[in-house]
């Protein structure tokens, strides 16, 4: 699919931006579009072409493209124009280390946080059923949209605001990459049950907490579980 799709058609693989930090929505918008293969690989991203079908000027589309060609999400720029990155092994690698790395700190301090009662296990509720409406709805999008929150749940628990600051930073890869075949499951109404099954672990850990260690492993079998159900089916 190219951008010279019917506005119909645009407007299912391109949600609205939100008018709060436009810019910052925007970029929201077109990484969105790439994790639901709306945009691919190579696929040149034309900022008159976005500007007529997302409604807004061309300046905030300049700003969201400079912002999405500076985390490595598109390449080119300048006169060449920005091209849908192509996200090869060892960066995939790479940022499933950092995201691994960080939610262990991130969901450390929010179970510290659940337990004092400080913050309130129940927020992880909405985005699983959230989940399970997608499924019903076959709505990859918003279960994409759910599985994020969910973790942003957990982020925002933790009150850890270095780690959070580093992980929204990585968020928009964490939509793109964790929605590859090797990382999420097709069947919709697998991933809540994986969330689900992940939420009653994290209870379990506000009674019994373990060490970090542990939870790291834990958070590792989450994130890898489509990845090693495969590989014990091959």
């Amino acid at each position: 699919m190219t951008l010279a799709t019917t506005a119909n058609g645009f407007a299912e693989a391109f949600p609205q931006p939100r008018r709060v930090s436009l810019a910052e929505s925007i970029a929201d918008s077109i990484a969105e579009a790439i994790a639901t293969r709306h945009l691919n690989p190579g696929e040149r991203l034309v900022e008159t072409a976005l500007a007529d079908r997302l409604g807004v000027s061309r300046v905030p589309i300049r700003e969201a493209l400079k912002v999405l060609h500076a985390q490595g999400i598109l390449s080119g720029g300048g006169h060449r124009g920005y091209r849908v990155a192509s996200f090869e092994p060892d960066t995939i690698q790479k940022v499933f280390e950092v995201r691994l790395m960080l939610e262990t700190f991130l969901l450390r301090d929010a179970i510290r946080n659940w337990a004092a009662g400080i913050e309130d296990p129940s927020e992880l509720d909405p985005p699983i059923q959230q989940m399970r409406m997608s499924a019903k709805a076959g709505d990859g999008r918003a279960s994409l949209r759910a599985d994020l929150e969910f973790h942003r749940v957990i982020c925002r628990a933790a009150r850890n605001e270095i780690a959070a600051t580093l992980w929204e930073a990585i968020a928009r890869h964490v939509l793109i990459i964790f929605n590859l075949d090797r990382y999420r499951d097709n069947d919709l109404t697998a991933v809540a049950r994986q969330h689900l099954a992940f939420r009653d672990y994290i209870m379990d850990q506000t009674k019994t907490p373990s060490g970090e260690a542990d939870l790291r492993h834990a958070l590792e079998d989450h994130l890898l579980q489509v990845a090693r159900t495969k590989a014990r089916a091959s």
